[in-house]
């Protein structure tokens, strides 16, 4: 049976079958709506804690650190201080507030404190592309009732559209809250389907009912952080290692990326992320093979694409980094930057991080490499294909989520006739725990997270 026979059985079921279907996904969206209410400023306060104790802890390393072996020529001649240096600008208090007993007791050298973020100045770190601001015509205008959500912001004090984690939070809550759009309109074929009913569906997984996802996110992000946003410190001087290490360290971690995009993964994270099912495991080459393909065909390889993530970047993060460094380090002869640290060096020093990053990250994510060489979650030449767990992942996940119940009664249990029914009897790759699954599951997460 092919893919669009499955959607359109799924979907005349969702006509056949109302009136459960209608209770049930009322309720869903209602207890999901609650729960982003509820752990959105949580994820995001533990993110803005997390970017702040980094920066302080890094800040205290490089004024306590001793002479390196060797200096970076290229990373001093970036940052040192030149006769017509600039005044040092304010960082955006939205995650870094400089403390009055900073360590820089130079204050005619700063800029006036700001309460908008940085200026136009290119100097300060402003973005010149208007990608972010175009998000926010994917919700239409807000209800009273709506306006009263107000998630935490991140990265920004611009408007609250330009900040990804807060307009995110808002389209899954916006979606949540139309619960007569998502669960009462008839289905008739696949026309038929509205935008709210679409998206609804997809919210209602993020924030209700998230299955095999916190795993599979979790250690995905997990590989990454390790084989790509780790500093050697081995292959680069000091100097160059504490600014590496701040600058890796500014990626969220897997468990924020991951109640982020799902934030019903919040609750019980570690059990849900060591809970290594059958579709866990069965989902494990095609969600890999899927997410390097998305990062290499829409990130990675597209210019324009990184060139507006940096521009983002420059006047959010780096723009707090450098400021922040360069109000704590400019008016010193300290140790690592003896001939001075400056802000525009500064952010020459992350651009150039910033690309030679992404640079690693093709060569080491491409799919075939990472998820079949590096991670094992592939067999050499598989052609994954979320079908052949389908039966695995109603059994386990989605009997609980009301837009697929209908479709997951009509899979048979026993595994043969399942894979008959679905027609994957010739191309299914049975899949079992490994060597790597047991390690992980060994693992004492609680105490990691």
């Amino acid at each position: 049976m092919r893919i669009e026979a499955i959607v359109f059985a799924f979907l005349v079921g969702l006509a056949l079958g109302r009136s459960d279907f209608h209770e049930d996904c009322h309720t869903t969206l209602r207890t999901a709506r609650l729960r982003i209410e509820n752990v959105a400023d949580t994820i995001a306060s533990r993110e803005i804690d997390r970017l702040t104790t980094t920066l302080t802890a890094t800040k205290e390393h490089i004024l306590a650190a001793e002479t390196p072996r060797k200096y970076s020529t290229t990373l001093q001649e970036m940052v040192r201080i030149r006769d017509d240096q600039k005044p040092c600008p304010q960082p955006n208090a939205t995650i870094f507030t400089t403390s009055t007993q900073s360590t820089t007791t130079v204050t005619t050298t700063t800029a006036p404190p700001t309460t908008t973020g940085p200026s136009n100045s290119p100097s300060e770190g402003s973005t010149t592309s208007s990608g972010a601001s175009t998000t926010s015509s994917f919700i239409p205008d807000p209800t009273p009732e709506e306006t009263k959500f107000k998630p935490m912001r991140i990265h920004t004090k611009r408007p609250e559209e330009e900040d990804p984690f807060s307009w995110y939070m808002k389209t899954l809550y916006y979606y949540m809250g139309r619960e007569d759009q998502v669960c009462n309109n008839e289905i008739k074929d696949l026309n038929s389907i509205t935008e709210d009913q679409l998206f609804g569906y997809f919210s209602t997984l993020a924030a209700a009912h998230p299955g095999p996802f916190c795993s599979l996110c979790h250690r995905f992000a997990e590989e990454v952080h390790t084989r790509v946003l780790k500093p050697n410190s081995l292959l680069i001087t000091d100097d160059e290692y504490h600014i590496s290490h701040l600058f890796y360290s500014n990626f969220p971690a897997p468990k924020t990326i991951c109640t982020a995009i799902a934030p019903a993964c919040e609750e019980d994270y570690a059990d849900k992320v060591k809970n290594l099912t059958e579709s866990v495991i069965c989902l494990e080459c095609t969600a890999c093979m899927s997410v390097t393909n998305v990062l290499q065909h829409k990130l990675f390889l597209q210019k324009k694409t990184l060139d507006a993530t940096y521009d983002w970047l420059r006047g959010n993060l780096f723009h707090n980094l450098c400021a922040e460094l360069c109000m704590a380090f400019q008016p010193y002869n300290i140790t690592l930057f003896p001939n001075g640290f400056t802000y525009d060096g500064c952010q020459n020093v992350m651009k150039k991080k910033f690309y030679q990053l992404i640079e690693v990250a093709t060569v080491i994510t491409r799919p075939e490499r990472f998820c079949s060489l590096e991670l094992q979650w592939c067999e050499l030449n598989e052609q994954p294909n979320a079908i052949h767990c389908l039966r695995e992942l109603c059994q386990e996940y989605f009997k609980d989520t009301p837009q697929t119940r209908w479709l997951c009664n009509q899979i048979p249990d026993r595994p043969a006739q399942a894979d008959a029914f679905l027609n994957i009897r010739q191309s299914k790759v049975a899949k079992e725990k490994k060597e790597y699954h047991v390690k992980f599951e060994q693992r004492n997460l609680h105490d990691e997270l």
